[in-house]
Order: C-alpha cells, then structure tokens, then sequence
C-alpha cells in the first residue's frame, strides 16, 4: 500500500468524522446539510480510492469513484451557491446530469474506456474549478478590505486543495508526485466545518496567522534542537545532556518569540485587523485616564468613528432615575435612543446570561424556529431583542457592567459585512466594554465622595450658623416683643409684626439647613406604603384650598414593604404633595400612585409618584431642582427638595423629577423593598435569579 492509498484511507476517516459532528451537532445551523452532503461524498470518494489502492486496481472500486467525483463536484456547487446566497438553477441542472449519466456509463462497455475516466476526471476538477472561481467572483465584488481578505483565503484555500487534488491524478498518467490532496482538501473542509458550525466566516485571518506563525516557530525552534543535538553522533549520555538543554532554551525563548512572529505576521498581513486591535489597546489606556462619563464616550465613539471599521456605534448609560438606559450622541443614526429598563428587558437578560448578544446569532435562533417563533415564549422573547437591536442600530451589544450591576451597554455595527469583528477584536471590545464600566462606577464613587466633602463642610458651617445667626435672632425676637406692638399705632404695630415673622422664617431656615446638613441617624425598619399613603390623603382632603383640587390614588395590590423611616417618608411625601398643590394655583388634578416595577424580576423596585396637571417646570430649570435653595417661589427657601432628595438617598433610593410645560410634573420615588434590602440602585441587576 502506497503513501498515496494510507493518504486516502487517514482522509477519509478524517472526512467522516467531520460529517458526523456536522450531522450529528445539537444546535442546527445554517447550510448543515449541503455541506454534510459533500463531506460525505468526499468521504466516499477517499474511502473508495484508498479501496481501488488496496484492491489491486479493480473495476468495481474505479467505476464507484467516477461515480464519486462526478456528485462531489455536483454538491459543491450546490454548497456554494447557498452559502453565497446566488443561487443558478442551470449549473445544478448541468452537474447533476452529469452525475446521474456517469452512474449509467460507469457501469456499461462505455466505462471500461480509459477516456471515459480521463473525461470525468476533467469533469469534475472543471466543476470545482467552476465554483472557485464563484467564490473568487464574490471576494472581488466584497466592499470591504476585511471581508475580501477572509473570502480570499477561501479562495487560496479553494485553489490549493484543487490543484493538488488534480496532481494526485498524474500517478495514473505514469508520473510519480508526492500525495497531498487528499490531506489538503480535507484540511479544507476541516475550515468550511467551522464556518458552517458558527454560520458565519470564520476567523481565517486569526487561524492562518497562528498556522503561519507555528510554522516560522518550527524553523528556529527546529534548529535550535537540531543544533544542539547533531554533533553528539552515538555517545547517549551526551545526547540526553544536549536533550535537556535544547528544551530549556526553547522553554525560555519561545513565548517571547512567538510574541515576535505573530506581531510581525499580523503587520504584515492583516495589516487593518492589526490597527484596529492596536487603536483598542490605545483606547483602553486612554479611558482608564478619564473620570467623566461624558468624556469617556465621546472618546470611544470618536475613536471608533475614525477607525472606519463599524458604521455604527453607540453607548447606553444608565439613567439616574434607573428606568433605562439612555444615550445622547451615537455613531451613525439610530432609531431608539433610549432602552426602557422593563420594556427591554429580555435584551437586558440576555446580556446578563451571554456577555454580549448579536443580531446574526438572534435571527439565526428565530430562523431555526421557523413559522412557530411567534407562537412561542422563545420566539416573542428573540423577536423582542431583535426589535431593540435594530431599534439602536447594533449588530453585536456588550454590557458595561461593575459587578452585578448593569452601568451601560456598547453596540457596534458594519452594515457592510456579516462577520465584522474577529473573536480577537471581539474579545478586545468586550474588554473595552469593562474598562468603560469602570469608569462609570468610578465616576460613581467620586460623586459620592464630592457630596460627603460638601455634606461635611456643609455640615460644620450649618452648626457654627446656626449658633451665630440664633443667637441673635433670639435677641432681635425678644426685642421686638419687648417693644409691646399692641400699645402701638398701626404703622408702627405692622413694622414690628414683620419684624417678628421674618425672624421665625429666618429661623425656619436655619433648621431645614441643618436638617439637610446632619448625618441621618435614623432606623430603618419594614414598611407598608398603602398606610402611609392613606394618611397623606386624609390630611390633604382634610385642608381648604384656595382652588378645586381633585385627589386620584392608585395602589397596586400584593405590594412588599420597603425599608424605611416612617417620619421622614411622610416629610417627603408632604414636601411633594405640597409643592404639587402649590404648581396648580387655579385647580387641578393631584395623582399618588404606587407600584411596582419589574414584578416578573426577582428584585422588583417600588415606585412612589406624585404628579399634579400644574404649570409645569421648563427644561433650563429642571437640572437645578434639587440644589440646595434653589427656588422658583417668591418665599420659598429652595431646600424642600433637597432635602426630600438626601432622605430618599439615605433609604438607598432615588428622586427623579419629569415635566413638561403647560401639562404638569411628576416626581418619582425609587424605594427598595425588605426582600431586595442588599441593593441600593434602581438599575438593571445582572445577578442572576434565585436557582437559575
């Protein structure tokens, strides 16, 4: 048995294993069975030359492969105009007569003819030719350097494995040539394997780099053993020496210079891929130097930008009332520039259970499904995070996450290809995803840490007025009481009177200064809202208003209990409901409404809204609202909602206010129930589910 005949036999064992883990794979996957189909007919058609080898030759095993090549060369027409996506009905017509009028002649007088194998032979090496030549047609039309790069080396490939396929047949000619087409065509398909297995190009670029920089590895590391161990001829003790030697040389030499090899191949080959990955690792450092969120996406998407290698990009930050992720500025138009945080969040599990989530992998899940996607929990779930995939323009999406929490999420898009990113890049880009989540949580941590400098200098300023300014309030009170205003005439009584309550509202002041400005020291405990709401509508029923009020509430049932402080929930909710009240001076419509957000996760949120049908509060002004007295009113002190936003905070909660002019406003509370009582943000949580 010749080199040529084990060549066939090794191969075809190889080829069958390929169509069994095609066939036989889990998951389905796109164009699994004419690519099966011609792994099989390969398989046959090596099984039968090795069976012509070993056979001495027979008529039968010859005419079975005739038989053989004819429909392996029909099937690779078939597998590449699907995979192509051009489909020509003529040449599957024209291939597969040709096969089935070979299976009648091989087995007639017509088949004993040499010509007849020498015409079939030509046959089927013209058809592969054929569909090379289909394949190099596509990677010339491919408008982008990555995708006619990774086409061209199908096409190398393509090539190669059919040249030497046709230089296998000269033995048959009287010529002698080294067998290697069998192993090169099954190698080949061995890369077709993987790009059927993820429905998508595979990462050529990234394999052949790392074939190519094995083999310029082999050659010195070949060397370096070689050299070391040829001059020691027969003497063993030097030879298991010199042994021990080269392997520490190599130990010690090899990473570094695989590192060497493979930077060089990937600047001189894939010279875009290599910028690209270079322009990552310099984004990665520049970020980690940033603080400012705002600073950190106009640097990553500017450098994306300038890449050229997305069309689209963008960043979705959390919000700060926690009900979604919202971007101001992307790369390329996108539909949707805000991601609720309930209404998409099947997207945002999906992120939490994959680490990234892309279109291609989505519509290749519903097209398995078929026609019963729409009738099915998992067809209305993919078909929800494909609809918001689209909706912001991503073709793959990476969580920016610190933990457990979801900060942000990075889309990137190439309408231009299928397969943009190498798993590579992908990794870098995930890597850059973390190092933005980084940022954010630390922008985090720094805000907190500016508003505990504030608090405290706030804080010892706030006693050392309230000392120096009660003081003499005091004085300039009992004064003006000593003064007897009822023995007065009514121009002076009237000046005194104002003198008086202007000290208490001076006074009043200073208390809710210092009551912003104090440390909380108060005790959480478990409490239901239903009550506490009750009791602020009976108080606000109770009093007269100036003008028709209507009170609306809304509680949903089955409610958990939040972690609280009764008294200052109560002081919040008054701070709300009266500024409500106070935005409708001709009437209106006040609304409490309590609910629960997220039901179906297993943290939900309980939200408290306040909204009145006021004047509403213009866009310039809504920024300001919760700073320290700031105010709109004539007599207010500016420090109601400040205050009411420190004690939700110290609850572990959010304020956040909405409103529109002409149509009201509506304040929002974020509390934490008793059952989620370890988190303390109303966002995403990428923890996953109690027994998942």
């Amino acid at each position: 048995m010749g080199i040529q005949t084990q060549s066939a036999l090794i191969s075809a064992l190889l080829l069958l294993a390929i169509a069994i883990n095609v066939f036989y794979r889990r998951r389905s996957v796109v164009h699994r069975w004419s690519f099966g189909a011609l792994v099989t007919a390969l398989f046959a058609y090596n099984f039968l030359f090795f069976l012509y080898g070993v056979t001495g030759e027979s008529d039968w095993s010859l005419r079975l492969l005739l038989v053989c090549s004819t429909a392996a060369a029909h099937l690779v027409v078939r597998f590449y105009e699907r995979f192509l996506g051009e489909p020509s009905s003529t040449m599957r017509l024209l291939t597969g007569g040709a096969t089935g009028l070979t299976a009648v002649l091989a087995f007639t007088q017509i088949g004993d003819a040499p010509l007849f194998g020498t015409v079939v032979a030509s046959w089927s090496l013209g058809v592969f030719l054929y569909a090379g030549v289909r394949l190099w047609a596509r990677q010339r039309r491919a408008t982008s350097e990555v995708e006619r790069a990774r086409l061209g080396y199908l096409v190398i490939g393509h090539v190669t494995a059919l040249t030497f396929s046709g230089l296998d047949l000269l033995p048959f000619l009287g010529l002698e040539f080294p067998s290697l087409g069998h192993s090169l065509m099954t190698f080949y398909m061995y890369f077709w394997m993987q790009i059927v297995h993820r429905s998508r190009l595979l990462d050529l670029e990234e394999l052949f780099g790392r074939a190519l920089g094995l083999v310029v590895l082999a050659i010195p590391m070949s060397l370096i053993h070689t050299g070391l161990l040829v001059w020691t001829g027969d003497r063993l003790a030097l030879f298991f020496f010199n042994a021990i030697v080269a392997s520490v040389v190599i130990i010690f030499v090899y990473d570094p210079l695989r590192e060497f090899v493979e930077d060089r191949i990937s600047r001189l080959l894939f010279r875009e891929s290599y910028e690209f990955a270079q322009l990552l690792h310099r984004l990665r450092a520049e970020v980690l130097n940033l603080i400012r969120p705002g600073d950190a996406v106009a640097r990553v998407l500017d450098r994306l930008e300038q890449s050229r290698r997305v069309t689209h990009a963008s960043i979705y930050l959390l919000e700060a009332d926690g009900r979604g992720y919202g971007t101001q500025r992307a790369v390329g138009p996108v539909e949707a520039h805000r991601i609720d945080a309930i209404a998409g969040r099947p997207f945002l599990q999906a992120l939490r259970r994959d680490g990234s989530v892309t279109l291609e992998a989505i519509e290749r899940e519903l097209a398995e499904l078929g026609t019963e996607a729409s009738g099915t929990a998992e067809g209305q779930r993919l078909t929800a995070i494909r609809g918001i995939l689209r909706s912001i323009s991503a073709g793959i999406s990476f969580p920016c996450s610190s933990g457990e929490r979801l900060l942000g999420v990075l889309n990137l898009a190439d309408e231009r290809l299928r397969e943009p990113f190498s798993s590579h890049e992908l990794q870098l880009i995930r890597s850059l995803a973390s190092q933005i989540a980084v940022v954010l949580d630390n922008s985090e941590h720094f805000d907190r840490i500016k508003e505990r400098e504030r608090l405290s200098v706030i804080g010892e300023m706030a006693a050392g007025l309230a000392h120096e300014i009660r003081n003499p309030l005091g004085a300039i009170k009992g004064a003006g009481q000593l003064l007897e205003p009822e023995r007065m005439d009514a121009d002076h009584r009237e000046l005194v009177e104002v003198i008086l309550q202007e000290v208490d509202r001076l006074n009043v002041v200073v208390s809710q200064f210092l009551d912003y400005a104090r440390p909380y020291r108060g005790t959480l405990s478990a409490v239901a809202l239903g009550p506490i709401i009750d009791r602020m509508v009976t108080l606000l029923r109770a009093e007269a208003h100036t003008a028709p009020l209507a009170i609306e509430v809304s509680v949903d049932s089955g409610l958990p209990m939040v972690l609280a402080d009764p008294s200052q929930l109560e002081q919040v909710l008054f701070n709300l409901t009266r500024n409500a009240i106070e935005a409708m001076p001709d009437g209106g419509t006040l609304t409490l409404r309590v609910q629960m957000l997220g039901r179906d996760s297993p943290y939900p949120r309980l939200q408290v809204e306040v909204s009145d049908t006021g004047t509403g509060i213009a866009d310039e002004v809504l920024p300001h609202m919760f700073i320290p007295f700031f105010t709109t009113k004539g007599r207010g002190t500016g420090l109601g909602l400040a205050i009411s936003q420190r004690i939700v905070q110290n609850h572990g909660g959010k304020i956040a206010v909405r409103s529109q002019l002409g149509v009201g406003t509506t304040v929002s509370l974020r509390l934490r129930s008793v059952e989620d009582n370890e988190s303390t943000t109303g966002e995403f949580s990428l923890r996953p589910p109690v027994g998942s």
